[in-house]
């Protein structure tokens, strides 16, 4: 039954929290079953508090609800929760209107194949799953299991083990995470050996300087960074934000340092010379710990150029102050006062990263903290713990999994681009449609939405098309699962169990817990008891590798290893890192439980369990390269691209390497090529402006679109709601004829949109920012049709490197429109 917000608010006495939307005048529309109309009509009025874990977005916040008679009327962050403090984003705090929506998916649904419909038939969970356990029985019984795909989006911990274990015992090799943050790995790889993101210490560093990275609004976990954030004036940290648009992070910081897009790594190649040139550097760290600094010669007297000399020739102040914009004075003060403030720290994400060249541009931001020896010390970068979980144990394949696995992986490319990934979304789509080496006969999709944020939107939904069976684990509609032929809704994160642990650069180890708070509202399940279920549907080996009956008993037995270990805390209030460390260094551990059931029942209750206390680590571990050092010369560059140079051409000659070299788009020749250095972005000489795009928090990578209230917050900085904008300077504006507020047409070579003129002189001249998350097609009735989305007009390029969406390389004209 469809009721409005503020009749829900009155159902329990709280219309002081009922809100008007806007200049739509809307009021939203929750939908609730008749039996929690009724019991909230005619209930006791009993009030409860149940601790959980939003999963609205990845970042990991903890939450308190809010439940009259059972039922969640209201949320707010879990002030005990180590990060989140009790802070919520405005995603966060419109929960309650996600778990009530009048669009979510109320039971399975499968594509109606009537003659003359495309519409959708509702089925019952046994039918759903026998169509789809059918099929991969199917293809398991023809030796054919590599011909299932997973695309799942930004799950961690026990979720994403749990499909790997799923298609590792089916036979599949091809389980990819298709997120915003996909491959963004491969540079740290490179130079550290790491498969895993760093963690800052931003509470302890003195000078921060970030290079793109939009912490407080596009962050991993934006509210633990705004926590951070917050102790800055006590801790006398200052902020340097550099950035082609003011965001909200460049609006915190003390400086803001605009710049050209694509240019990030030669500005801070400039900032190198600085610290080389004046002798700021950490010589201990550069001389025990780094390879590639200084020039060498090698076994046949050949003489390799260094990174303290490359940088030395090539990137000093002037010449950076061409490439980037940014002028040369501000090159000198920024590097000197990095050398000379420590700890000062460097972060590198969004702007500096996505790009064509954002595989060398975070190489060269993170040089910089190589050259200043910040790694495993207060104020610098470490690399944290993995929570001890227990019960995860090696698959063991029969005959068919095993060749099935051997099979080449989907997402790998087939020619010489993504050398240094196993997945980038433009390789899947071009294999699918070629059937090669393959055919893929049955996708799982899981979370996100793929199709919307994708660069070669039209080849992807070919893809999606020419698949026989797509299988869809969402909870609403949108333009990814459009395309599916079964649809598998998946629980509310406030009907299921769960848990999100180690949240990318959260600086502890650390172990969320989500819980039913309600009954199921709906006809829904959780994906992995769905996963689950199939399993044992399919039987033999792949059932065997399931033992246990639900999902719940798979988070029960990981636990159980966080309770063996006798390791950290169970967030508790007062209980904090220096209470945790004195007591470990005396023996002793927070909270003595006399089972295991105690200490779920507590990790329940209260939200989950951290552990803030690092493991000592050798150099070894710290650095799990081949030298055990930080390799300013990357060795595994130079391994992965000699392979290609072997594949090529079969004799490793120097017509093969610049064949290579030519393909990944690398303009650098000789030892340059393994340094970290500035590749030129291949931009249309004939179009004027740089088109870049950023996320609002209340929207992140577009979900947050489906909720009114969150439309309505959408452009509340610029006072455009329920729609879209472009950020223009005033320089630009007027030799474009444009005025704040018009109409413009934003062309590129792969299309066009329509949308209104914010001229600011927040942004860099000659660059065009719109924001992403607008412009649906399908995801409710309160997204549809609101916005444009920037990512339909750009360039389908690509980080030639890594495989990562370059979502800056696309340049355009722009005119009033009429």
């Amino acid at each position: 039954m469809e009721i409005k917000r503020r009749d829900f608010l009155k159902l329990f006495g709280s219309l002081s929290g009922a809100v008007v939307l806007g200049e739509y005048a809307l009021d939203e529309v929750m939908e609730l079953p008749e039996g929690i109309i009724e019991l909230a009509k005619n209930g006791p009025g009993v009030e409860t508090w149940q601790n959980t874990i939003c999963g609205l977005c990845p970042a990991g916040c903890g939450m308190r609800i809010r439940l009259i008679d059972g039922i969640p009327v209201y949320v707010k962050g879990n002030p005990i929760y180590p990060i989140n403090k009790g802070g919520l984003c405005p995603l966060g705090l419109n929960a309650l209107h996600s778990l009530y929506h009048p669009d979510r998916l109320k039971r399975p649904m499968r594509k109606n194949q009537s003659a003359g419909t495309s519409g959708w038939e509702d089925v019952s969970w046994d039918e759903a799953l026998k169509t789809v356990s059918d099929k991969l029985v199917e293809l398991r019984n023809t030796g054919k299991p590599h011909h299932v795909a997973f695309l799942g989006h930004e799950e961690n911990g026990l979720m994403k083990r749990l499909i790997e274990r799923f298609m590792q015992a089916y036979g599949s090799p091809n389980y990819y995470q298709c997120s915003s943050a996909q491959n963004n790995v491969v540079p740290y790889a490179l130079l550290h050996g790491h498969t895993t993101m760093p963690t800052y210490d931003i509470l302890n560093a003195r000078l921060i300087v970030s290079f793109g990275s939009n912490f407080l609004e596009e962050g991993y976990s934006p509210i633990y960074y705004t926590k951070l954030y917050s102790h800055h004036e006590e801790q006398r940290t200052r902020y340097v934000q550099i950035e082609s648009r003011l965001s909200l992070t460049a609006a915190n910081a003390d400086q803001w340092v605009p710049i050209l897009p694509g240019t990030y790594g030669a500005l801070a190649l400039g900032l190198a010379y600085v610290l080389i040139r004046e002798e700021l550097y950490d010589k201990e760290f550069v001389q025990q710990r780094m390879v590639g600094f200084e020039d060498r010669v090698d076994r046949s007297g050949t003489r390799h150029v260094g990174f303290k000399n490359m940088v030395l020739g090539n990137y000093y102040p002037e010449k950076v102050e061409e490439l980037t914009g940014v002028p040369s004075s501000v090159i000198l003060q920024l590097g000197r006062e990095i050398g000379n403030t420590r700890p000062s720290l460097v972060i590198g994400d969004h702007g500096a990263i996505d790009n064509t060249n954002g595989t060398y541009s975070a190489m060269a931001v993170h040089s910089l903290n190589a050259l200043l020896g910040n790694f495993e010390k207060e104020g610098g970068i470490f690399f944290v713990d993995e929570p001890p979980f227990g019960g995860f144990k090696s698959v063991p394949l029969d005959a068919t999994a095993r060749k099935g696995r051997s099979q080449d992986p989907i997402g790998l490319s087939k020619g010489n681009a993504f050398p240094l990934t196993r997945f980038s979304i433009e390789s899947f789509t071009k294999n699918v449609l070629s059937g090669t080496p393959y055919p893929i006969d049955v996708l799982f999709v899981l979370g996100g939405n793929p199709l919307f944020s994708a660069l070669n939107q039209k080849e992807f939904s070919q893809a999606l098309q020419k698949i026989p069976l797509v299988v869809s684990f969402d909870n609403m509609l949108n333009e990814t699962s459009e395309h599916a032929h079964v649809i598998l809704p998946h629980d509310h994160f406030m009907e299921s169990w769960g848990e999100v642990s180690n949240v990318t650069s959260v600086g502890f180890t650390h172990v969320g817990m989500q819980h039913p708070v309600i009954s199921r509202v709906y006809d829904t399940r959780h994906t992995g008891d769905v996963l689950i279920d199939l399993a044992k549907r399919i039987g033999g080996q792949v059932s065997r590798a399931f033992p246990l009956k639900n999902y719940e008993e798979e988070l029960k037995r990981a636990l159980n290893g966080v309770y063996n270990s006798g390791t950290g805390a169970i967030v508790t209030e007062g209980v904090g890192t220096h209470w945790i460390q004195f007591l470990r260094q005396r023996g002793w551990q927070i909270g003595q439980y006399a089972s295991f059931d105690e200490f779920w029942d507590r990790l329940i209750k209260q939200g989950g369990w951290w552990n803030p206390i690092r493991k000592t680590k050798r150099w070894g571990q710290v650095f799990r390269t081949r030298s055990q050092k930080f390799e300013l010369s990357s060795q595994a560059l130079r391994e992965g691209l000699d392979k290609l140079v072997v594949k090529t051409g079969k004799t490793n000659s120097a017509q093969d390497r610049e064949f290579v070299l030519s393909q990944l788009n690398i303009s650098a020749r000789g030892d340059t090529v393994f340094l970290p250095h500035h590749e030129p972005v291949p931009y249309e000489v004939d179009m004027p402006l740089h088109l870049i795009t950023f996320r609002v928090l209340s929207v992140r990578d577009g979900q947050g679109a489906a909720l009114p209230m969150m439309q309505e917050m959408f452009g509340h900085s610029v006072r455009r709601y329920w729609q879209s904008w472009a950020e223009i300077n005033p320089k630009t504006a007027e030799l474009q004829h444009v005025r704040d507020g018009d109409w413009i047409l934003v062309q590129s070579d792969a299309g066009n949109l329509k949308v209104k003129a914010k001229v600011s002189e927040g942004i860099m001249p000659n660059v065009i920012a719109i924001p992403f998350g607008l412009g649906h097609t399908s995801l409710g009735r309160y997204a549809k049709g609101h916005g444009v989305n920037p990512n339909s007009i750009m360039k389908n390029l690509y980080d030639m490197l890594s495989g990562k969406p370059a979502t800056q390389a696309t340049k355009v004209r722009i005119s009033v429109a009429t």
